[in-house]
């Protein structure tokens, strides 16, 4: 179950849907590289939060 600050996305490797950990202390928005939970490939993440203050993906690509 995710978290109030997890944000949903779909793993380009294998298209599992998965949730990101967005830290609300990093800023509006934020990038890193962080590995699939299902395949382990890494994945490069622009987080950052919505107008309502919700976590949000705006991308997650292939490292």
């Amino acid at each position: 179950m995710p978290l109030e600050s997890d944000a949903a996305y779909h793993c380009p490797s294998c298209f599992e849907q998965n949730y990101v950990a967005v830290d609300p202390s990093g800023g509006r928005r934020q990038r890193f590289v962080e590995d699939c939970p299902v395949c382990c490939r890494p994945i490069a993440f622009d987080v950052g939060f919505d107008a309502e203050g919700d976590p949000v993906v705006f991308s997650a690509e292939a490292e």
